[in-house]
């Protein structure tokens, strides 16, 4: 695991695969910066915008995200942030068809997007003299695109085809997606970020342009600008692009997420194509379960257990008792809506040989479960602060790295930390005690909502 890893980056579909002074002001960030220098500022039109300041190169990272993903699919319409995601792509009255990506790739700039359950954002990272370019390419999908039958029926193709690639020709995606059904019931989270097949084939352009019409507006989105870019030069230039971008005139409506019941489950699950044994242990976190410093403290508590070939899970069931080929323990969670602890482990053929399915899932849920609590038990101030060490190391390498720097920040934004809180993250972490994460372990043991499966073959 290595720094921030665990700040609600759920699953990512890209469509390859994968705050100002005066009338400007919204947030002022009077600290001094630790990990970079930010500062944010937001428009009259209400966009957010975050600068992070890097002058080692002539190059920069421009970041537009949007406040919706999947979550946001109307039911019954699920895929469709993903696939106006696509959509974005094929152009407006100034930008034909695929000029976007052609003048893209003709200034040396990389591009690409991705949706999430709570965000879809869209980058450019290109040589500073090309920022204004990038900007006003971008402002000009966010105001005005278009969509035709033809490309929208294209690119839902693709979507599909995306969808059958990444389940038909592995079982463990589909595995995992009927787990967290099971987990989250009739939450959002329960369903792909991708859509069911049904569902994508049910949408529409229609759909497309209402989900456009919703959520693509300036007062629900946020411009990370990071690179060689100093604080005046982005209120300059993100006002005279993205500042004449009109929002709608009707105001969106954020979903209301009602709480799934809680379950205790465990699961054998069959299918074809299975090449080992997989056990996985879903753990739901309804929202306001925890807090930021929780969340702190179980990614430094992450890392501990299972962060390498050196942790304390991986060293005790991989290395000494053999029982284990590979072992993870994963984390997401979005402050308002909830999330999952997730724990992950491939047997040892040798280790339960000739038992039934259920009696495997059963040991494996036991031991795995008994070790993980054993090492949160065993965690001492000295491991502790190995770990911290290791995440500021880390750290390090972002403040040399625009892309890693601003991806980080738009994390944290839409998260809701402030400013302040992000250029302190260090000084949060160092202030993370041993009873800070074994209060936060407590809060995960007390959840009521629990799935456990084992995938084999057929």
């Amino acid at each position: 695991m290595h720094l921030f890893s665990f700040i609600s980056k759920n699953i990512k579909l890209s469509r390859w695969s994968l705050l100002l002074l005066g009338t400007t002001a919204l947030w002022s960030a009077n600290a001094q910066a630790k990990l970079m220098n930010l500062s944010a500022f937001q428009l009259d039109n209400g966009l957010q915008v975050a600068v992070v300041e890097n002058h080692k190169a002539p190059v920069v990272l421009q970041q537009v995200l949007y406040k919706t993903g999947s979550l946001y699919d109307p039911k019954g319409k699920g895929g469709i942030a993903h696939l106006l995601e696509h959509m974005m792509f094929r152009g407006t009255d100034k930008l034909p068809g695929k000029m976007f990506d052609n003048l893209t790739q003709k200034y040396g700039a990389q591009s690409n997007a991705y949706t999430t359950y709570d965000e879809t954002g869209y980058y450019e990272f290109s040589d500073i003299s090309k920022l204004e370019l990038m900007m006003a390419l971008e402002a000009e999908r966010m105001a005005h695109l278009k969509m035709n039958e033809a490309d929208f029926l294209k690119e839902r193709g693709v979507v599909l085809q995306e969808r059958k690639q990444r389940f038909e020709s592995n079982p463990v995606p589909l595995f995992y997606e009927t787990l967290n059904k099971v987990l989250w019931q009739d939450h959002p989270f329960a369903s792909s970020v991708g859509g069911s097949e049904p569902e994508i084939l049910s949408l529409t352009q229609q759909d497309a342009t209402d989900f456009y019409q919703a959520y693509y507006r300036p007062d629900n989105a946020i411009l990370i600008l990071a690179g060689d870019i100093t604080k005046n030069e982005a209120q300059v230039l993100a006002k005279k692009y993205y500042g004449t971008v009109e929002n709608p005139e009707r105001s969106f409506i954020r979903p209301v997420f009602a709480e799934p019941k809680n379950i205790d489950a465990d699961m054998v699950v069959k299918l074809d194509g299975v090449q080992k044994p997989r056990f996985v242990q879903y753990i739901r976190l309804d929202s306001q379960t925890l807090s930021k410093k929780d969340v702190e403290a179980l990614s430094l508590l992450a890392t501990f257990l299972t962060g390498d070939d050196t942790s304390y899970v991986y060293d005790k069931l991989i290395y000494r008792d053999k029982k284990l080929l590979g072992v993870d323990v994963g984390f997401s969670y979005c402050f308002n809506i909830g999330g999952t602890v997730s724990f992950y482990a491939i047997p040892a053929p040798e280790w339960l040989k000739g038992e039934k399915p259920e009696k495997q899932l059963a040991e494996i849920k036991t031991v795995l479960w008994q070790t993980v609590d054993d090492g949160v038990k065993a965690l001492t101030q000295k491991d502790l602060d190995k770990i911290k060490n290791r995440m500021l190391s880390d750290a390090v390498y972002m403040q040399e790295n625009p892309q890693a720097a601003g991806r980080f920040v738009g994390s944290m934004f839409i998260n809701n930390y402030t400013p302040d809180e992000i250029m302190n993250y260090d000084e949060r972490i160092m202030a993370i005690t041993l009873d800070d994460v074994f209060e936060a372990w407590h809060k995960v043991k007390k959840s009521k909502a629990k799935v456990a499966g084992y995938l084999v073959g057929q």
